[in-house]
């Protein structure tokens, strides 16, 4: 059946008036009647009772009739939808993000400017770390990744890594500590400190960056105690149980009993890219790169 002689015929069957139809269609009458006839022919059924004076519904017409405004209703809702899911209106949007991320100042905006422009997006947020999220990106079980790069992990061909923002690092430590009192430490001054950090096969990029910056100063950080997150690792130096070095978004984190100093080093700093495929033609996926890096300025 076909689609537009379908929606000529409701018009006739409403108008009962070959001109009037044709005029309220914007077409000429012949290639109505020839739309009708077609249509008779495929359902193999006469629609309308035509004299030279009138037009009127068959059985088999109003049959149809009682079908064809829903049938036509449909077929628009399907049109809408798939323009939806195209354009990137509708659909899935799966976020991957490291635990530290979640407390960076973009990181809400983003999702929130996001979830504003596409209500009708579902967005799925997957906490893990870097080197998972490079995986999962690659395996297509997310979409979008915000993650810290480890300068010792391979080029991956097929991802598009941007940074967005670039964070002191800072170091956590009790009130008490020796090196509270200073405005600012150096990482020459924590060699012989004991450290809190995350564990090696976490994934977590920020183990391998602070083994690369102690390493450059001629030391192995002694590390006394792992945690899986953030918010364990900065609570376990509330304890005095020993010092850990995070992103300065962490300083969010407040807690009794802990203080965080600012690194003099220069090379002391970590950065939070945004992360797709190349070549994802996903509209969802463009958008968020799209206000990521708009917001990239903004937090500059």
């Amino acid at each position: 059946m076909n689609i537009r002689h379908l929606e000529y015929f409701v018009v006739l069957a409403e108008e009962l008036h070959f001109r009037r139809s044709a005029e309220r269609i914007g077409v000429t009458q012949a290639p109505l009647s020839l739309a009708i006839q077609a249509l008779e022919e495929s359902l193999g059924a006469r629609l309308f009772h035509r004299t030279r004076r009138s037009v009127a519904l068959t059985e088999a017409g109003i049959a149809l009739y009682e079908q064809a405004p829903a049938i036509l209703a449909r077929i628009e809702s399907a049109r809408e939808s798939v323009w939806q899911t195209v354009s990137g209106e509708v659909g899935r949007l799966r976020v991957g993000f490291t635990n530290a991320a979640s407390l960076s100042p973009i990181f809400p905006k983003l999702i929130h400017d996001y979830r504003t422009q596409r209500p009708k997006v579902q967005v799925q947020l997957r906490e893990l770390a870097s080197s998972q999220q490079l995986d999962a990106l690659e395996a297509r079980d997310i979409d979008v990744a915000l993650l810290r790069l480890d300068d010792q992990q391979p080029a991956r061909a097929t991802l598009a890594l941007t940074p967005l923002i670039v964070e002191p690092l800072v170091v956590a430590m009790h009130t008490k500590h020796r090196l509270a009192k200073l405005a600012k430490v150096r990482i020459a001054d924590l060699r012989d400190e004991a450290f809190i950090a995350y564990p090696r096969s976490a994934g977590v990029v920020m183990f391998t960056q602070i083994q690369a910056l102690c390493a450059k100063r001629g030391f192995t950080p002694n590390i006394v105690q792992e945690a899986q997150q953030a918010s364990t690792l900065i609570g376990l130096t509330a304890t005095g149980l020993g010092v850990t070095v995070v992103p300065a978004s962490l300083e969010a984190i407040s807690l009794p009993g802990v203080v965080f100093r600012r690194f003099a080093d220069a090379d002391t700093t970590t950065t939070l890219h945004i992360g797709h495929r190349y070549g994802d033609g996903n509209s969802r996926v463009a958008l968020f790169v799209e206000l990521a890096l708009a917001l990239r300025k903004e937090f500059a």
